[in-house]
């Protein structure tokens, strides 16, 4: 999501630490989708909303973040202050944006949002069709989403305005991946400036890992033709159009580039990423390949006693970060070398990802 949003950007602004500073306003969600840990860890979770003292003292670090992303595990709209804290961000001379399930983008809440310049808003939906998005995004009727983001591309239009960006996200699983074809239409018939298509990059459970569209089986090539159909369609329809890969390849730094974003937890704390900082949580369970893992939850400061640039410049946080700089580094030789084809062989492993990293999709480019 911050990849996608800083390359529509024009790329981060020279000078500026963060290329991105990601805010989890709230763990509070009115849906109950079957891969999100607000579900799958509800009885354990903690639902809050992030306290506006903390909110303004992420805020002092704004003037050095060229993009603001204010969405976590949560629902944005859900927040009472979230109008505020976008005008602080834009105020800062940042660029805004954040992630909504749909359901609250009521006319009052559109207007407000034009009002404020938002430069980017991604709407989530998991099918093309009710029953289909309504079994993974439970709680969520697609009709009525359709329809609020419909009224606000209207909206747009008739002010003129080229902000904000507006995105559709569709998530990929084993079960809707037959109608992404149908997605792309519809998507084009409502003039969105952009379709992505991605994966399920966070895996609690067994049970959410058996809907992951990228899980090597003897679906993958029908998954493959399904794609090509929906890109095809995307062409004639003249609608960008970005799907995830569904194969696995390992990638010195992930998207989530912790080297220049880091995402604060609704609680406060501050973390590499968000699916290192789920709120109240000591550990984060992950699953892959029949296999479970339950990964310590990291986080290198909070923001209740101690300011984002100083937690950023922490030995800890410095040395985390320092591993990807290998890896980063290592891969620009490798990549230089098979140019000059040397080529890199199976004995020459990137310098591993700190631990938490490693049973990570996304450290596999989906």
């Amino acid at each position: 999501m911050l990849g996608r949003a800083l390359r529509g950007g024009g790329g981060p602004a020279r000078g500026r630490v963060f290329d991105a500073i990601q805010i989890e306003v709230t763990s509070r969600c009115n849906l109950r989708c079957v891969m999100c840990p607000v579900a799958v860890l509800a009885d354990r979770w903690r639902p809050r909303h992030l306290p506006w003292e903390l909110f303004s003292r992420v805020a002092r670090a704004f003037p050095h973040a060229e993009f603001v992303h204010l969405q976590g595990w949560g629902e944005p709209l859900l927040h009472p202050r979230l109008f505020d804290m976008i005008r602080v961000a834009k105020h800062a001379g940042s660029r805004v944006g954040f992630t909504t399930n749909g359901t609250l983008l009521g006319p009052l809440a559109g207007q407000r949002l034009l009002d404020l310049d938002l430069d980017l808003l991604a709407v989530s939906i998991a099918g093309a069709t009710p029953p289909t998005h309504g079994a993974i995004r439970v709680g969520s009727d697609l009709s009525g989403v359709l329809t609020n983001l419909g009224r606000f591309l209207d909206l747009r239009a008739r002010r003129g305005s080229r902000h904000p960006k507006v995105e559709l996200f569709f998530l990929m699983t084993k079960t809707n991946m037959a109608e992404l074809p149908a997605v792309v239409d519809l998507a084009a018939s409502l003039g969105v400036d952009e379709l992505v298509a991605t994966n399920l990059d966070y895996v609690p459970t067994p049970a959410q890992d058996t809907l992951k569209a990228f899980a090597p089986d003897g679906l993958r090539d029908g998954f493959a033709r399904v794609l090509e159909e929906a890109r095809a369609r995307a062409k004639v329809a003249g609608l960008p159009f970005r799907p995830y890969p569904l194969d696995p390849e390992e990638v010195a730094v992930c998207e989530a580039n912790p080297l220049k974003i880091l995402f604060v937890s609704s609680d406060g704390k501050v973390s590499p990423c968000v699916y290192m900082g789920l709120a109240g949580q000591t550990e984060i369970p992950r699953a892959s390949d029949d296999r479970c893992f339950r990964v310590p939850r990291v986080w290198f400061g909070d923001l209740g006693g101690q300011e984002l640039l100083e937690i950023w410049e922490t030995p800890a946080y410095r040395a985390f970060r320092q591993q990807f700089v290998a890896r980063r580094a290592a891969g620009v030789v490798a990549a230089v070398m098979a140019a000059a084809g040397a080529g890199r062989t199976v004995s020459e492993p990137l310098p591993p990802a700190p631990e938490g990293c490693r049973t990570c999709p996304k450290l596999l480019g989906l």
